[in-house]
This record gives C-alpha cells, structure tokens and sequence, in this order.
C-alpha cells in the first residue's frame, strides 16, 4: 500500500457516512446469501458476477490471491474440477458503513473433485468466514474481500 493510498482512506475513513438502514444490512446479507446459491448452481460466471473484478481472496493458509483473473484460476482449475454438493453458510453478524459492508460467520463445504472423469470422495470443510462488501453505483452489493479459516 502505498503512503498516497493510506491517507485516502484516512481522509474517506473520516468522513461521515449516512447512517446504515435495515435494509442497507438486509441487502449485504442477501449478497452473501447469493455467494452460496452461486457455487451450489455450480456456475463459475454466476459465482464471479458475486465478486468485484477487484475482488481478493484470503484463503486459510494460503497467500491472497487478487483480481478475477488469478480467483478464476484458483476457483476453477481445468486439470481438476471441483463440483459443490453442499453449502452452508451461517451469518452472524452484519456491519454496513457507508458504501461498505461486513458480514461474518460459520460455513461448510461438501464439494467432490473430478480426477481422469471419475468423481472422488466427497469432502466437507468447515470454516468462518468475513466478507467485506461493496455497495455498487446501481445500488446492489459484491464481495470486495473474503477471508475464511477453516476449522479442525
């Protein structure tokens, strides 16, 4: 990050924003909610259109991975795809400030991976997770950030 790019954020960080509504908070959950039926349709455009193009992924012990090109490539390996059989996705808590948005909370994961056209096993991950979210100039609300944790 650079210096010019922290005192913009201080500088927007200190601006008042208009306080959030109910549905401000009820549109950002619904945003999250759509991030689960996109992977249980299975459809890599679908699942994408829940992201901005500037979108970066936290995975649990892994590096970020920023922008659609490198989230496609990690979500979408053509060598081995991955189907979602399952998901369930808990929200526990939801912040709206502004223009951005925060929800949080508990989630599994039942997906099989495809290997020589043969399924394998089904495996389920659980995990926490924290969206941040952005409010878009037609007014709906993607996942800016993702950050989840996956639980032993």
């Amino acid at each position: 990050m650079t210096i010019a790019s922290l005192v913009l954020m201080i500088l927007i960080a200190g601006q008042a924003a208009p306080p959030p509504t109910s549905a401000d908070r009820a549109a950002a959950e619904a945003a999250t909610q759509a991030y689960r039926e996109a992977w249980l349709s299975n459809d890599p455009q679908r699942i994408m259109a829940t992201l901005t193009p500037d979108a970066v992924l936290y995975p649990s012990t892994l590096p970020p991975i920023a922008g659609s090109d490198a989230i496609r490539k990690f979500w979408f390996s053509s060598s081995s795809p991955t189907r979602v059989v399952a998901m369930e996705l808990t929200i526990d808590h939801v912040h709206v400030d502004g223009d951005t948005a925060v929800t949080s909370g508990m989630g599994s994961l039942t997906f099989v991976v495809t290997t020589n056209g043969v399924d394998g096993d089904p495996r389920t991950q659980r995990s926490w997770h924290v969206n941040v979210l952005r409010r878009q100039r037609d007014g709906s609300w993607r996942i800016w950030q993702r950050m989840w944790g996956d639980l032993r």
